[in-house]
């Protein structure tokens, strides 16, 4: 595969994952896929990580952790 090919399909693996692309883009996607073994697996990567943090986001998140995150925002865009 070419870097070219493979910098398309990573640049809109988001799109694919989220259905936000064409019949057509997603179909190209797709064969890149099958006959690239680092994008898939980048792929696979990112569905499962997509998988976890939406299913982790349904358990309560700790009062302390959000503060935490609070701060480092505040610092952030200090």
């Amino acid at each position: 595969m070419s870097k070219r090919t493979c910098d398309q399909a990573v640049e809109k693996i988001y799109y694919f994952l989220d259905g936000e692309i064409t019949w057509y883009r997603r179909l190209r996607i797709n064969w890149h896929l099958r006959s690239c073994p680092p994008c898939e697996g980048a792929f696979q990567f990112e569905s499962k990580l997509r998988s976890v943090v939406r299913e982790k986001s349904a358990e309560e998140i700790p009062d302390e952790l959000i503060e935490r995150l609070r701060r480092v925002l505040r610092d952030e865009t200090n």
